[in-house]
């Protein structure tokens, strides 16, 4: 099985990683790359000969303008992984005005592609429906996690007097980080616990004035990091956040973070969703609440209270990525999707 991952950009991205890492463990498949940062200089001819030598081209996240473009240069099937609907987004940052012409910016490469990869079984049912697809082309593609650069390091489990409550991820209404700023200010009072907050973005402003309006100090700003610095920080938290926003979008995805936090072994406390519940089991190997800033501060009181819990969850989510979602398990639901696809195809001629 020859893959040629080509566009633009994104070839570095979390969810890219993690298929590329599983795919050169599985023999006889073999990968190659052709970026396109310019199309003004675009090679046709040399594009050409790595489209011809593939069996398939896969086009990475938030990559929705390559589709169309590298459809007319190449019959060879084509796979898009957009990861998000630019409609969707739009909607999630309540940005109206701009929801006509976002629609098409998905619809339009959705139907182009010849395989879309959705990364939920809810996302997946959004697509067709709201983009009126033909069921037989979208297919799930849970994003799973990179055992090599996500695993367990004891010697960050020491004993400490701070129970720390950690989170990552840009700040976008996704997130709903305002309702972490207000958990922490329900447990402002609770002297050993601190929160420390991974990243920036869009709300980012808003929740640092939020913070200093309750005249907080248990909540720490680290800003952005890089990317191999997170194994080492996500080691050193006691329980780990996810998502809290309250949107459709929301409730259709499972973050990055979430597999991260697993495969790190950490007791994970986050919304409950229609995608959460495909993966995971509340009080088995994660806490789902409602999605309220109390629900939030009492589930978290409630962990830092129950040491065999977060033992106990942070063990499961571990085993649970190391059976079902590693590099490995995922890069091969990808073959299996194409080998699906395939049968498919050939029925339908």
């Amino acid at each position: 099985m020859n893959i040629l991952f080509a566009g633009k950009s994104d070839f570095n991205y979390n969810r890219v990683q993690v298929l590329l890492s599983g795919l050169k463990k599985i023999p006889n498949v073999n990968i190659d790359y052709f970026s396109i940062p310019k199309r003004s200089s675009f090679d046709k001819n040399k594009f050409q000969l790595k489209a011809d030598w593939a069996d398939y081209i896969f086009i990475p996240p938030f990559r929705h303008k390559d589709v169309g473009f590298i459809k007319n240069h190449t019959k060879t099937p084509v796979i898009f992984d957009p990861l998000i609907s630019k409609y969707l987004t739009k909607l999630d940052y309540g940005h109206f005005w701009k929801l006509p012409i976002k629609f098409f910016l998905d619809k339009i490469p959705f139907q182009k592609a010849d395989v879309l990869l959705t990364d939920t079984k809810a996302h997946r049912e959004y697509f067709i429906r709201k983009f009126s697809l033909n069921r037989d082309k979208v297919y799930h593609l849970y994003i799973g996690s990179d055992t090599d650069l996500f695993f367990p390091d004891e010697e960050s489990n020491d004993k400490k007097k701070i129970f720390t409550v950690g989170f990552y991820g840009s700040f976008v209404p996704l997130q709903g980080v305002k309702k972490i700023i207000e958990a922490a200010n329900i447990l402002k009072d609770h002297i050993d616990i601190k929160f420390e907050l991974i990243g920036g973005g869009y709300t980012f402003k808003k929740a640092k004035q939020k913070s200093e309006k309750y005249g907080l100090s248990n909540i720490r700003f680290r800003g952005r990091v890089e990317y191999n610095e997170l194994n080492e920080i996500i080691n050193s938290f006691d329980v780990c956040l996810g998502i809290f926003g309250d949107s459709e979008k929301a409730n259709l995805v499972i973050p990055n973070k979430i597999y991260h936090y697993a495969s790190i072994g950490k007791t994970i406390i986050t919304r409950e969703s229609t995608a959460i519940k495909e993966i995971f089991t509340n009080r088995e190997n994660i806490i789902l609440i409602e999605n309220t800033a109390t629900d939030l501060a009492n589930a978290i009181l409630k962990a830092k209270e129950n040491s065999l819990l977060l033992k106990t969850l942070g063990t499961n989510a571990y085993q649970l990525i190391l059976k079902s979602y590693n590099s490995v398990q995922i890069a091969n639901h990808l073959l299996n999707i194409i080998a699906e696809f395939e049968k498919s195809s050939k029925t339908t001629k």
